[in-house]
């Protein structure tokens, strides 16, 4: 039986005994639970220390997706386990992995192993490649971030803020143009808008 060893995983549920059967079923598998987190405001605080993310779509009425694209944005893996349509699902968002919840916790186990599997996939296909290798590039994008913010935790605000927009911006990137040098336009273009909202 595959076992998690140790791995971070977010749980986003609302349904509190749902959350709780899920938070044990992956904590007896080695899973170091974050949460369960029942709302949009209490997963924000558990984004960036999570290796892997199971979201509910709906959560006390708010669409889970900012939470999605956060964790996209920072290439952590994760799996929707909801009953809902795919049509609900932004375009952007319907390559993740879903399990209806019907399916139970071992199909939920098993494609979270699969999102795992895809992401590792991606990263290694991206340090193939470094023109496109966005994990790569994080250092030059912290330290041009910390040019215009000199806090730390305020510089990867911005950096965290300028993948989100890059992820709504893809399609409109030029393909002959250099993935690093469109990201530093997007950062300085995110700090002129956003960059006071963003200080410690």
């Amino acid at each position: 039986m595959q076992q998690l060893h140790g791995m971070r995983l977010l749980i986003v549920e609302d349904e509190i005994f749902l959350a709780g059967d899920l938070a044990d079923y992956f904590e007896e598998k080695g899973a170091v639970i974050l949460g369960p987190a029942p709302t949009i405001e209490a997963a924000q605080d558990h984004v960036t220390s999570a290796n892997a993310a199971i979201l509910d779509v709906n959560i006390n009425g708010k669409m889970v997706f900012p939470i999605a694209d956060r964790l996209l944005a920072l290439g952590i893996p994760f799996v929707f386990f909801s009953s809902y349509d795919e049509d609900v699902i932004p375009t952007h968002l319907r390559h993740v992995e879903k399990v209806g919840k019907s399916g139970g916790r071992h199909a939920l186990l098993e494609t979270l192993f699969v999102a795992r599997r895809r992401a590792q996939d991606e990263n290694e296909t991206a340090a193939a490649d470094p023109t496109t290798d966005v994990a790569g590039f994080l250092p030059e994008l912290r330290l041009r971030a910390r040019r215009h913010l000199h806090g730390k935790a305020a510089a990867d605000r911005l950096v965290e803020q300028t993948l989100l927009a890059a992820i709504d911006l893809a399609d409109s990137k030029p393909p002959d143009q250099d993935t690093l040098p469109w990201l530093c336009d997007i950062l300085d273009r995110t700090f002129a808008v956003v960059g006071h909202q963003l200080l410690d």
